[in-house]
């Protein structure tokens, strides 16, 4: 725990040291926070309130998710390796599942935090606009909440264990970030060809919730034993 500490501490350091990813956390909160509701003014309002505008909301929340992960994840393996700090590192005796848990841990908190941010904004603009204000859901009572709060988190989990592998094999930072948004709009085709049936209810929420953050867990503790020294080393020789 000392190292996973220790190492959390450096990457939290670095981050708020590189000014890009700040400025992508920042303009994506606010795109994906402000969006919603000039969406909804163009509309007169009409979808302010309604089951498709809720849903409107909460698919901004998930792209404000998924752009932060995506580019925290690959700028922080990248970073180290145009800066050769992860040969270094690796040389050292912190544990493999150390440094690539730290990373993956960050990632994952700083995307869970652009989605509770965006969310915010976007029940100030919602409130501002004539809306339900501090009362509003998602998706209703209990459903929009496991969407809104599980749903995030389960996603950028999901996103920070493949944006790291990624970059690892990936030396591109343009080419890391768009692998790892496909990886995660290949979660949308089962419902695209209708294999999963959307049902908002709380049940099917929370089933489907606890489905994929199992996969999302699953994925990570898959990573943390793969992150291997040796193949490191062949992949960073590339």
């Amino acid at each position: 725990m000392s190292d996973l500490g220790t190492m959390l501490w450096k990457e939290v350091t670095e981050l708020f040291s590189n000014r890009r990813s700040l400025s992508v956390f920042v303009i994506a909160v606010l795109f994906m926070g402000v969006l919603p509701a000039l969406t909804f003014s163009l509309h007169h309002g009409a979808l302010l309130n309604s089951p498709l505008g809720a849903m409107i909301r909460l698919i901004y929340v998930l792209f404000a998710t998924t752009i932060v992960v995506s580019q925290t994840a690959a700028d922080m393996i990248l970073h180290e390796r145009v800066g050769h700090t992860l040969e270094y590192l690796l040389t050292t005796r912190v544990p493999e599942q150390a440094i690539f848990g730290a990373k993956v841990l960050l990632s994952f908190a700083i995307g869970y935090a652009a989605a509770l941010a965006a969310m915010a904004i976007q029940l100030i603009t919602t409130a501002i606009a004539g809306g339900a204000g501090f009362q509003w859901l998602f998706l209703g009572p209990g459903a929009g909440q496991v969407a809104a709060f599980g749903a995030t988190a389960c996603l950028s989990l999901y996103a920070a264990v493949i944006g790291t592998f990624v970059a690892l094999r990936v030396g591109d930072q343009r080419a890391a970030y768009m692998v790892t948004v496909f990886a995660v709009a290949i979660l949308a085709i089962p419902f695209l060809v209708g294999w999963v049936h959307f049902t908002l209810t709380v049940t099917w929420m929370s089933w489907a919730t606890a489905a994929f953050g199992a996969l999302a867990v699953l994925l990570a503790l898959i990573g943390m034993f793969a992150f291997r020294r040796d193949m490191l080393v062949l992949y960073l020789q590339e």
